[in-house]
């Protein structure tokens, strides 16, 4: 059973992938089409930079997203150096119950404190609301929590070997 959520958490940060791979290449074409508009028109797009930063925010999410099911994240494994495996198991399952924790609750703000128009919570030329672009970002931590959660519990299994979801050097 924990292979096949594993296995569905890898398409779903292949879904985020794809979904960011769009939106980057957005992104380019937002961005050639502002800088040709301002310097060869001399006519900027009004509302330009609100696009902007709502397709940086979907290639934000999806980043987030893919990072965590191929561990592209920056992790700084001092602790090994120093006292070896043993003590990294302990440290390992904490730190990784942390994240779940932490990821959690971050999920649980961007879906019940998302703001709307009424909070003014909008971009400031265009007036898109951002409420949209925060169950984005829920939905990559989510899946991000569920990758380390699926890491924990595979953790456990493997506490007295080697655990294959260790950093490496």
């Amino acid at each position: 059973m924990l292979d096949r959520f594993d296995r569905l958490l890898g398409r779903l940060a292949g879904l985020f992938a794809v979904l960011g791979g769009v939106a980057a290449l957005g992104l380019v074409a937002i961005t050639i089409t502002a800088v040709v508009s301002r310097y060869l028109f001399n006519d900027p797009i009004f509302g330009i930079e609100d696009l902007s930063v709502l397709t940086l925010t979907v290639v934000a999410a999806a980043s987030v997203a893919y990072g965590a099911r191929h561990g592209s994240h920056v992790s700084v494994n001092v602790i090994s150096l120093a006292f070896g495996r043993s003590v990294t198991r302990y440290t390992d399952l904490a730190m990784r119950g942390l994240v779940v924790g932490i990821t959690a609750l971050a999920v649980y703000a961007l879906i019940t404190k998302a703001c709307g128009i009424e909070k003014a919570c909008i971009t400031g030329n265009m007036s898109v609301e951002h409420r949209p672009f925060y169950y984005v970002l829920a939905a990559a931590l989510a899946l991000y929590s569920a990758q380390v959660a699926v890491q924990l519990v595979i953790g456990l299994v493997h506490f007295g070997g080697t655990d294959p979801n260790e950093p490496h050097d």
